[in-house]
């Protein structure tokens, strides 16, 4: 269980960069299967498993949710799967930048819970000159790198520090109607989060992750009508088609879900996401979803 500092999940870039672990998944949820992350530890009624974005509400899972999921189920850490620091060089434009630094910031949960510490830094240090690209670099300032190096070996701190500048740049997004840059950073940690779970899940069958990627239709949907909704110039309409690729490989599974009400312990700060939902999916079916996610992940550097 974490704390609930790490159990909040900020609306758009903090959300994307997944450092703020919500209490559903892996280790909050009494080993249930949840399917959405709550945005914060106090209850919120029928809506507590979704968020809201421009009036509308999606639901949209923590990558950092994942990534414990991953290491619970015993599938190896592997240092080759994240994205390569000198990636970014290649990265001109302002949908390729947005795209890594969500991407980088999935990176950043999946080795962090994997406590490579070092590789975390230099993670760090890749996000933040990626928002001096994209403006935001008050939110990953000298502090925060520094705050960062002192508890390279603490879990919980090195999310703690993240999620505080991530939680700066969500705001400054907010207030700058940059709700463009805030949905392709989401988009860009949900491509990073599938492709780390996939990559790996081929090789060790799980339940866990099998339902997990079973459930992504849902949100594959809400991605696209967040981006669609965000990009009134349809700069991201290359984006939108690749993930209606991924989308159409969904074909044929199946996906229940019942809604059960989030439980808060207020005095320990921690809440549960006790939501069930049970996914059919077959080794074929997983297989080219999990390719499709390969080849859209490709494009986030290319």
């Amino acid at each position: 269980m974490l704390s609930s500092d790490l159990l909040k999940w900020p609306v758009s870039v903090a959300m994307a960069l997944s450092l703020l672990s919500c209490g559903g998944g892996a280790e909050g949820t009494k080993d249930a299967p949840a399917k959405a992350d709550t945005l914060d530890t106090t209850a919120q009624g029928s809506e507590s498993g979704l968020m809201n974005v421009g009036g509308k509400l999606f639901s949209i899972p923590s990558p950092v949710q994942t990534a414990l999921l991953i290491r619970k189920a015993g599938l190896p850490y592997d240092k080759a799967l994240p994205l390569p620091a000198e990636s970014i060089d290649r990265l001109a434009s302002k949908i390729q930048r947005a795209l890594a630094l969500g991407a980088f910031g999935a990176d950043l949960a999946y080795v962090t819970v994997h406590k490579d510490g070092q590789r975390a830094l230099s993670t760090l240090q890749t996000v933040q000159k990626l928002s001096g690209q994209l403006e935001l670099s008050n939110a990953f300032d000298q502090q925060l790198i520094d705050g960062f190096k002192k508890s390279i070996n603490n879990e919980d701190s090195l999310l703690r520090f993240s999620g505080s500048a991530f939680r700066s740049a969500d705001q400054y997004l907010k207030n700058n109607n940059r709700d463009d840059v805030s949905a392709l950073v989401l988009a860009g940690g949900w491509i990073e989060g599938m492709y780390l779970t996939v990559s790996r899940a081929t090789e060790k069958s799980d339940p866990a992750l099998s339902t997990r990627i079973g459930e992504q239709r849902k949100t594959i949907e809400n991605l696209i009508a967040l981006l669609e909704g965000a990009d009134a110039e349809h700069a991201s309409a290359t984006l939108v088609v690749g993930l209606k690729d991924v989308l159409a490989a969904y074909q044929g599974v199946g996906n229940t879900y019942e809604f059960r009400p989030p439980t808060t312990d207020v005095a320990h700060k921690t809440t549960w996401i006790n939501s069930v939902s049970t996914v059919t999916i077959t080794a074929e079916q997983f297989k080219a979803i999990a390719d499709k996610v390969k080849a859209l992940r490709a494009t986030l550097t290319a």
